[in-house]
């Protein structure tokens, strides 16, 4: 998979807003596991709950107030990637070392199946409180 630079999630507009909120699954960043089978605990995807925080971080740019919520988002997406860094070298065009985008992001995986999990997960919890 690659993922380059484009037109899309704009930090400033409308439709950019709509494609970051696309990128989280019904469910929100949560699933629901059952560890005990009645007693059901609710757990955060990392993916998911680091793309929130990039949605939160794009909301405080255009709507700047909520602090506290931004500087947990900063302190986890520090956080997680110091525990998984990319340590591929990127290539500068500038003496003053500024990055230059000019290449495609190589994404070796396959989220679709963290996402059809995740919106199963949803359905069997929705079904379950039903009852």
């Amino acid at each position: 998979m690659f993922i380059g630079e484009g037109s899309h999630y704009d930090l400033d507009s409308d439709q950019g807003g709509l494609e970051y909120a696309k990128l989280l699954p019904s469910g929100g960043h949560t699933v629901h596991i059952s560890e005990s089978g009645e007693y059901i605990n609710t757990y955060t995807v990392t993916l998911f709950h680091q793309l929130k925080c990039l949605g939160i971080l794009r909301e405080e740019h255009n709507f700047p107030g909520s602090e506290p919520l931004t500087h947990h988002c900063l302190t986890y997406l520090r956080q997680t990637i110091l525990c998984r860094p990319n340590l591929r070298l990127e290539s500068v065009r500038t003496p003053a070392g500024s990055a230059s985008r000019g290449y495609d992001t190589v994404c070796p995986r396959d989220w679709t199946r963290v996402y059809a999990a995740a919106e199963e997960n949803r359905a069997k919890y929705t079904a379950a409180r039903k009852k």
